[in-house]
């Protein structure tokens, strides 16, 4: 049961639910206070209450066990949609966190209104299982080494980023209208779409839309781990990353997604301005 307000979300979202014993126990160490909303993607498995507790995390939960795969930009947009229409008293920010990667830090400065993230630092675990042990175990104790661990400062991307609130609900009213489209584009890729990237744009496009002063702000501090140590070459039956020039491929592939957004939002605030 929901107590007082809880002024931040962290939305989890999972699919190979045993992943969850990387991220629920970390986010039971958090010492902010939050609510907790789990998107569990895969139909054929449940995630209950009490698997949640047994790893270690007692505070305010929710759990939404979807009956169809969503992927992951579909996940995240239910979780936005359960906050806007579910929670009576709406926080003022979302943090999404995979399930196999650890949010370690919460914490939310007291920063302007024009603010509409804030990015932070992460480290990326490669390739030793020794160091994910590490991280669950004591994640302050990292060390950088370059390539085993490397330190991503700051830390570019959708999840572990501190959102307003306001702007992914702008964000979640637009996706419906462009699922098809971004799925044609997805088609077209012999590799894993970049969702991640592909949604930290969106929200920048829709928060400048709305407000020409909004930027994001910069906190010097590491509040993610992010896993990368599942270095499959092939997941879900495509490759997991271009096998050469990957950030080429991004690029165009971005510019995709980033044109089929722009003019679905120039799109609705022409509405608006009609409808004003």
């Amino acid at each position: 049961m929901m107590r007082k307000k809880n002024n931040i979300v962290i939305g989890l979202t999972t699919m190979g639910n045993e992943m969850l014993q990387i991220s629920v126990p970390a986010l039971g160490k958090l010492r902010q206070k939050f609510m907790l909303v789990i998107f569990n993607d895969n139909p054929v498995e449940t995630v209950s209450r009490r698997q949640i507790r047994k790893l270690g995390y007692c505070g305010d939960l929710e759990i939404i066990n979807s009956v169809e795969n969503m992927g992951t930009l579909g996940a995240r947009m239910e979780i936005v949609n359960f906050v806007r229409n579910k929670m009576p008293a709406k926080p003022d920010w979302i943090v999404f966190c995979d399930d196999d990667d650890m949010l370690i830090d919460l914490e939310i400065p007291d920063v302007a209104d024009d603010n509409f993230a804030i990015i932070q630092g992460a480290y990326l675990l490669n390739h030793r299982v020794a160091d994910l042990l590490r991280a669950i175990n004591s994640p302050n104790e990292l060390e950088p080494d370059g390539e085993n661990i490397e330190l991503a400062r700051p830390h570019i991307g959708f999840a572990g980023t501190p959102l307003r609130t306001n702007i992914l609900f702008g964000v979640a009213d637009i996706i419906p209208e462009i699922n098809d489209a971004i799925q044609k584009v997805n088609d077209e890729l012999d590799y894993r779409a970049p969702v991640d990237l592909m949604m930290w744009n969106f929200v920048n496009m829709y928060a400048r839309a709305v407000n020409p002063d909004a930027v994001p702000i910069y906190m010097d501090k590491i509040n993610y781990i992010k896993n990368n140590l599942d270095s499959t070459r092939m997941k879900y039956g495509r490759l997991t990353r271009p096998v050469r020039n990957r950030e080429e491929h991004y690029r165009r592939a971005l510019a995709k997604y980033d044109a089929i957004f722009k003019t679905a939002l120039d799109i609705a605030r022409a509405r608006m301005g009609t409808q004003n």
